[in-house]
Order: C-alpha cells, then structure tokens, then sequence
C-alpha cells in the first residue's frame, strides 16, 4: 500500500511545514500564518516595549522565544476599557475590564499586519500593590503551570500608569467556590461535588510531580464558569503559587515566624513554624471537603486570632453539623478527617486522592456499593421540606453566620514560635513591636516546648472538648492588645 506524500508548504520568508518549531510540533504554515515567522516578529518588537523592570521583560521576553503556543503579553493599560473594581485583597486590588484592541495572535505573512484575539473580551485584572510579593518569581512559575488543563489562563502584564502598580491579566470567572456553593448548595448532587474535588487533586497532583505547592489552596482560589468547569488560580489576590520561603521570617531556630495565608487552612505544622510541604496542601484540601458538603468555610463561626491556631495545633478540626450527617457518606468523612491528620505523613497523597474520585465513577471500576451511597445521600438531602431549608439558611448558611472576628482575607500571622519568640523580645525590651490582630481581645501566647508531645489521635466526631481540656501547649503569658497599648503579664 503506498503511502500518501505530504506536501511542503512554504511561507515568503523560505520557512517550511517541515520545519520544527517545538518538539513534536512542526511549523504551522497556511492560511497567511507561520509559526516561526510569527515567532521572528515577536522578537523584533521586543525593543519597542518595556514593562520598566528588565526581570520582568526578560521573562516575558522568554515565553515566544520558547514556546510560541505559549505567549505571556506585556499589554498597554490604554487597551483596556471599561474597568470596574471587583474586590480588595491581601496583595492588591481585582478589577474586571474589556480588551479594546484584543491581543497579538500571529503574523499575517499575506498582509503583513497582526491578526488580533480576544478583541473586546472581558479579563481580570490583578493590581499588585504589596512592594514585598515578588512578581519575577511569580511569573516565573506561572510558566510551569499558564496552559495546565485545570489551571486558569494568564495573558500578560501592564501597568498602571497612575498607581506604577503591576497588574496581572487573566480570565475572568464567574466566581469562586465559595459563592457557588452559597448558589448552588441544595441543588448540587454528589457526582457533580466528586468532580470538582478530582479536578483540584488532579491539579495539586499535576503541582506536586514538579515539586511545586500551592501553598494557598481554599475556596476563594478555585474559580467556576458557567458550565460547572473548575480552574485552580490566585482569585482576590491570593498569590498561592507563589513560593513562600522568602516571605517568611526565621528565627534562630530555623522555624518561621510568620506565615501568609487563611488561618483556617494553614495546616498545624506550619503554624507552629515548620516549613511548608506538599502534604500541606493536602491539609488545606481537607477545608475544600468540609465546604463541599456544608456550604460553609472552615471555622466561620469562631475567631481568627491565636485561640484558634492553638485549638488547630492542639488537634481541633471543623465539626459537621448534625443535621447533614445523613447527606454525607461515612467514608467521605473518614477521608476529610485524614487529610486533617496533624501527621503530615498519614495524609492521602494528591495522586491518591485523584485515582480514588475519578475511580467512583468509572464504568471499569465503580464500586457500585459507593455509588448507592451518594445516591442515598442525595435523596437525603432532596427530602429536606423548604420550611427546613429556610430555617437551616438562617442557621448554617447564611452569611451572617459569619464570626466577626473571621478573616477569609490573606494576611501575614504570626506562628506559634514567632509569638513565642516576639514576647520573649518584648519581655527583655528588644521589641516594642505589637503583633497585629484582628480584635482588641486577648490574645493567648503559648510557650513553645523545645520537644511538644506527640499529638493525639483526631476523632471522627471532631474534638469539641474545653481548651483546658484539650491543650498541649501550655498558656503561660497574655499579651493584651489594644488600640493603645500593649500590657504584658504574667498568669
């Protein structure tokens, strides 16, 4: 049998459809439009911008030279059009806006112009205002994961001119989990709640073979559109790919003082000053388990402050409510719990979490015991009166609900060695430094021993014992902070 001849198509600048642009990739030559010439010309313009930093130009600079499918823009503020204010958040402002003129797609070698996309789309725009948050090794990681499957799309930087503030340009969402779940909650069955946890493990997965973490994963940084697609990303500002080693403080001991993040997603050990790790990330998944099956974030309905970073180190976790126990499969509370584990170690892996959601529903390995399971929880919850589902919005699900002291906003806290070792300063008076807080209220320091006891098994009911109860660390200090002064004494 013979084998068809594929014809060689050649561009006026003498590139063919045999070149090879990227490995398994050979040039793309029809219709006015050629992969290397579009390359060639990208290059070309590379001295009629700047972004005013050469890091920065470098590494956009490096995205055509690369990989031409994988283009990072730098884009005029002036193409952007209508622009609106969505959010403020721990690093900076979000806003939503149109891109007047589209951006640069690829060279017309007929024409000899641009041919533009995206013209008029609506983006979102990040304005960095925190000096601290390095934007060269954000972008630099953004290179790893920009066109992963569940990763959400970034097309370039700008600048504001009024503010000289960088802004970060991406896909706009619809909204975040969070809200989602507040729309969606009683409408939601358990094949579609099993999808959007495999997509987030798939991605943490995805992270980790990279010995990546995210570092930052709750609730506001996974994003919906409208057909129930889920993209993991930094919405409201919070960087989570960005690595957190320079932006933390160590002490003599080599723990961290301070950390970035959401309380009630920071896992115990690095609360208590450890470093950062993948099984973290496994920890702060737990959270996204809770709030898939009770709409509510982790610890709403307490206090953001040092009670509870040592209620969390001392073995406390969200409990369920009740009343949606009969909604909820046992072992999917069992697995919750075990990514809870203050034992990094006897947390799932991503990996393994990912084989376990996608097996549920595969026609090769379901396990038709599960699946009667969620059913039967989802007729549980279908069998909920409206006059139930009125009482239990006012009860659980409303914002309201809401501590006022909560925090669901990223902020620099300090870990438990970091209190320990800014009062100790305060105490000799090499400090007269005053740990921020949230409230005026009085704020726990505990004294860190040098080797804490083991921690205790977590229940599958989840603690709910006194703190007089249940602490391993003793409370030995109070540092009362107020808008005016800070009063240290002994207890």
């Amino acid at each position: 049998m013979s084998q068809e001849i594929k014809k060689i198509v050649y561009c006026p600048a003498g590139h063919s459809s045999n070149d090879i642009v990227l490995p398994s990739y050979p040039n793309l030559v029809r219709n006015g439009g050629c992969d290397l010439c579009t390359k060639e010309h990208f290059i070309q313009e590379f001295k009629t911008w700047s972004s005013g930093n050469a890091d920065i130009d470098e590494i956009i600079q490096e995205f055509p030279k690369n990989n031409i499918y994988d283009k990072l823009h730098w884009i005029p503020y002036n193409n952007f059009q209508n622009i609106k204010h969505v959010v403020d958040g721990g690093h900076g402002s979000a806003y939503s806006a149109e891109l007047k003129n589209g951006i640069k797609c690829y060279w017309n070698f007929i024409n000899q112009n641009w041919v533009y996309r995206l013209i008029g789309y609506e983006v979102a725009l990040k304005e960095i205002k925190d000096s601290r948050f390095d934007i060269v090794k954000f972008l630099k990681e953004k290179k790893i994961v920009n066109y992963y499957e569940f990763s959400a799309n970034y097309y370039g930087i700008s600048k504001n001119p009024s503010t000289q503030n960088y802004i970060f340009v991406m896909d706009l969402f619809d909204g975040d989990l969070h809200n989602f779940l507040a729309k969606k909650f009683w409408d939601l069955k358990w094949q579609l709640k099993i999808d959007i946890l495999s997509s987030v493990t798939s991605f943490l997965d995805y992270l980790h073979e990279k010995n990546l973490f995210h570092r930052n994963l709750h609730s506001g940084n996974i994003l919906m559109n409208y057909d129930y697609e889920v993209y993991i990303s930094d919405l409201r500002i919070d960087f989570g790919l960005h690595k957190l080693e320079d932006d933390l403080i160590l002490n003599s001991n080599n723990k961290n003082n301070e950390i970035y993040g959401l309380i009630p997603y920071i896992p115990p050990e690095v609360l208590r000053g450890n470093e950062f790790t993948r099984e973290g990330d496994i920890y702060s998944f737990g959270g996204i388990m809770y709030e898939i099956v009770t709409a509510q974030r982790p610890f709403a309905d307490q206090a953001h402050d040092t009670y509870l970073i040592i209620d969390i180190c001392n073995g406390v976790r969200p409990k369920v409510p009740d009343f949606m126990l009969n909604w909820i499969p046992e072992w999917y509370l069992d697995l919750m719990y075990q990514c809870w584990s203050d034992d990094p170690s006897k947390r799932p892996t991503a990996n393994e979490l990912t084989i376990l959601f996608l097996d549920i529903f595969d026609g090769n390995t379901m396990d038709y015991n599960v699946i009667q399971q969620l059913d039967i929880a989802d007729e549980n919850q279908k069998n909920i009166s409206e006059s139930q589902k009125q009482e239990l919005f006012k009860l659980f699900l409303h914002s309201n609900k809401l501590h006022p002291q909560s925090c669901y906003i990223n902020r620099s806290i300090h870990t438990l060695h970091g209190l320990h070792d800014l009062l100790e300063e305060i105490k000799s008076g090499k400090s007269s430094e005053i740990p921020s807080s949230p409230s005026s209220r009085i704020a726990q320091i505990p004294q860190i021993p040098s080797s804490p006891s083991p921690p205790s098994p977590i229940s599958f009911s989840s603690p709910t014992s006194s703190l007089s109860q249940t602490l391993r660390y003793p409370r030995t200090l109070i540092i009362i902070i107020t808008d005016m002064k800070t009063e240290i004494k002994d207890k």
